[in-house]
Parts: structure tokens; sequence; C-alpha cells
């Protein structure tokens, strides 16, 4: 298993993260954003809801081509804590929408020290 790359268990998505690191984490919106048939809003789209991680720059939406298809991903620059991690060690982008609507797109870490 890629240790960065993100993997699904039942209905949750989980990433390795050693709990001292900085590290850019990325998450895909596009499935739900064509749920919902629209776009993120033209600002203040994207803020983060972390738990035993900080955020140490403003997160930013992305859109590119991956193989012929646009993708919109979420992108946080997140560091690390002091101790030991919560149980329900995450991070969260919380994506406002064009159409008004809003959704929670939520990675929860495991541990693994590097």
């Amino acid at each position: 298993m890629n240790e960065k790359a993100p993997w699904k268990e039942g209905d949750d998505w989980f990433v390795f993260r050693d709990p001292d690191e900085k590290s850019y984490y990325g998450a895909d919106l596009t499935e739900e954003l064509i749920d919902r048939a629209t776009t993120p809003k033209a600002s203040g789209a994207l803020e983060l809801v972390l738990v035993g991680v900080v955020q140490l720059e403003a997160p930013q939406l992305q859109v590119v081509t991956v193989a012929g298809v646009q993708r919109t991903y979420a992108i946080a620059f997140l560091g690390g804590i002091e101790g030991e991690p919560p149980a329900d060690w995450k991070w969260t982008a919380r994506v406002s929408c064009a159409n008004g609507e809003r959704f929670d797109k939520t990675t929860k870490f495991r541990r693994r020290d590097t």
C-alpha cells in the first residue's frame, strides 16, 4: 500500500501520517460536485475543520485535468501537534457550492512514524 495515497474503509477515507510532519493533503471533490450538479462558490468556497492537526497555509481549490477528465481538489498544508494524536484524528474540507448546498469531505489519519 502506498503510504501517501488515501484508501477507503467502508464509508471512511484514511491516509497514513506521522504526528509531527508538515505535509500537503488533497481531497478529490469531483464526485460530490457532480452528484450535486454544481461547482464551488466563486469565493470563500473552502474552509477546513481540523482535529489533531494545524493549518499552515490557506486551503486552496485546484482544478486539474487527469486522463482527459476535469477534477476538483481541496488542497491543505497541515502541521502536526505535540503529543499523542486524538482518536478522531482527521481533516475535513468543508465546501460551499454555487447552488447554495454545502458538503464535507473528511480524511482520517492513521499513525505511521517515519
